[in-house]
C-alpha cells in the first residue's frame, strides 16, 4: 500500500479556532464561577422570627441538637431585607448575620461585595463567617441531597 498523498487535507477552510471562553488569571480567584449558584428554595423560611429559626433547627434533630453550620434565610424583623441565621454548635444557639445589599450587590459585614445572595453563601461554606473564628455554612436548612 503507498502512503497518503496529502490531498485528502488540502480542503480550503475561513473557519476560525474558537478561543476559550475564560482566560486563566493565574490562579486567582474569580467571582463568576459564584454567580449562579442555586440555593434550595427550603432554605428561605418565612418567619422574621429568630426563636422560630431555632426551634426549626431543633426540630431536625430527634435529640434537638442541630448540625454545626445549618443555615437559612429569613426575612429581617426591624430593618427591610434578610437575615442569614446559622446554628454555632460552639455555643450552642443560632447567629443572625444581616445581609446588606448595596449597588445590586450583596454582603454581611466588610469589604467582600457578591453578586447574589447564592454566590455569598458559597463562598461561607468555605470561608469563616465575620467574627467568628470558625463558624462555616454547612448545611441547607430542610435540603436532602439526592440519592
Amino acid at each position: 500500500r503507498s502512503p497518503p498523498d496529502g490531498r485528502s487535507f488540502r480542503s480550503f477552510s475561513f473557519e476560525k479556532p474558537k478561543r476559550p471562553l475564560q482566560v486563566d488569571t493565574g490562579g486567582e480567584d474569580s467571582d463568576e464561577d459564584y454567580e449562579k449558584v442555586p440555593l434550595p428554595s427550603s432554605v428561605f423560611v418565612n418567619t422574621t422570627e429568630s426563636c422560630e429559626v431555632e426551634r426549626l433547627f431543633k426540630a431536625t434533630n430527634p435529640r434537638g441538637e442541630p448540625q454545626d453550620g445549618l443555615y437559612c434565610i429569613r426575612n429581617s424583623s426591624t430593618k427591610s431585607g434578610k437575615v442569614l441565621v446559622v446554628w454555632d454548635e460552639s455555643s450552642n444557639k443560632v447567629r443572625n448575620y444581616r445581609i446588606f445589599e448595596k449597588d445590586s450587590k450583596f454582603y454581611l459585614e466588610g469589604e467582600v461585595l457578591f453578586v447574589s445572595v447564592g454566590s455569598m453563601v458559597e463562598h461561607y461554606h468555605t470561608h469563616v463567617l465575620p467574627s467568628h473564628q470558625s463558624l462555616l455554612l454547612r448545611h441547607p436548612y430542610g435540603y436532602t441531597r439526592p440519592r
